[in-house]
């Protein structure tokens, strides 16, 4: 015979809103409380009626914030975002955006801060790496919404779930085909994002620090001589690799942690030196693969950005819906190694 909250309530000797609340992960239930009823719907192995959870849910209209970062992989990210949402079908769901600078994490602490006051029910993120910005997405978990990062990651926070690729595995993969394509001896640089700085991207650093210590290991006689920090700047990422391909004549390969690769190719082209320089990248933007074919680019690793919008929006929905929590706190889109031939 199937449990209903009723029963539930009786038995935690509490009110049928209350058992709602901790089904839907709501606000306004003591720790204590929450735990002696998630305890008692775990004994009586309770389950929602799934057609009935959406029949209730239709006629509500759900109101996702999407807190992007204005980088490459941002129209991507926002196609993937609205397909994610023609995909809920029968459900009424409006995004609003909100895109910020690449490193204005006092920006992106108010847009969050902005869908808490305006009662957001979801947020998909591309969270920068700032502390306010930690803080930020606590303030709204709390509150009760679910907060999904996309793209990218960051540590140390209470959010729902993360969905991008395995960068630390993307990471030894360029790494393990740098070595092989300079024959495991050369002088190599970095394009990255300034992770020094506090506001970074979590995954680029990663993307950094994941490579040049797989180099290290692996090809100890390939030295990485610079690290430019780009600040995803297409205009700083084209000055500064001019500079460098004019200060390193005996330069063998590049490796791009983030976005400004049209520019690094472009340097490279006007330089005259795009056969002699290995490059790696990451995504298959159109202008990426177009230099993969003048054979500028040598591979590049794609994380199939649409899917990274989708899913937060899947992510969100079964929560909303079904009360149901993603099965682990990451995931991960495949990483498609993508060279001239492929393409």
């Amino acid at each position: 015979m199937k449990v209903t909250i009723k029963e539930i309530a009786e038995r935690a000797g509490v009110h049928r809103a209350t058992v709602d609340k901790v089904l839907h992960n709501r606000v306004g239930v003591s720790d204590e409380v929450r735990m002696k009823v998630q305890r008692i719907i775990k004994e009586m192995g309770y389950t929602p009626n799934p057609a009935g959870r959406v029949l209730q849910k239709q006629g509500k209209k759900y109101r996702i914030e999407a807190i992007l970062v204005e980088v490459d992989a941002l129209p991507f990210l926002k196609a993937g975002i609205e397909q994610g949402v023609h995909n809920q079908v029968g459900f009424d769901i409006e995004v609003t955006y909100a895109i910020s600078k690449f490193q204005d994490a006092e920006r992106q602490k108010e847009f969050i801060d902005n869908a808490i006051a305006a009662r957001a029910d979801g947020i998909i993120i591309s969270p920068i790496n700032s502390e306010r910005v930690r803080k930020a997405i606590d303030r709204a978990v709390d509150s009760g919404i679910p907060v999904v990062a996309t793209n990218a990651d960051i540590d140390g926070t209470k959010r729902t779930c993360c969905v991008g690729i395995n960068n630390r595995k993307a990471a030894r993969i360029a790494g393990r085909l740098m070595g092989q394509f300079l024959g495991g001896t050369g002088k190599i640089a970095v394009v990255s994002s300034a992770i020094a700085s506090e506001n970074n991207n979590y995954y680029v650093q990663v993307r950094e620090t994941e490579f040049a210590d797989f180099i290290h290991k692996e090809y100890p006689d390939i030295k990485i001589i610079t690290t430019l920090d780009s600040f995803e700047d297409p205009q700083i990422t084209y000055e500064k690799t001019v500079k460098l391909l004019r200060d390193y004549q005996d330069l063998q390969g590049i490796y791009i942690t983030c976005g400004g690769v049209s520019q690094v190719g472009r340097a490279l082209e006007e330089s005259g030196r795009a056969k002699d320089i290995r490059v790696i990248s990451f995504e298959d933007y159109p202008e990426v693969v177009d230099l993969i074919r003048k054979d500028v680019i040598d591979c590049t690793l794609a994380g199939e950005l649409q899917q990274q919008g989708e899913i937060p929006v899947q992510i969100i929905m079964d929560r909303l819906v079904f009360g149901k929590e993603p099965a682990q706190s990451q995931i991960f889109t495949d990483i498609r190694v993508l060279v001239k031939e492929s393409l």
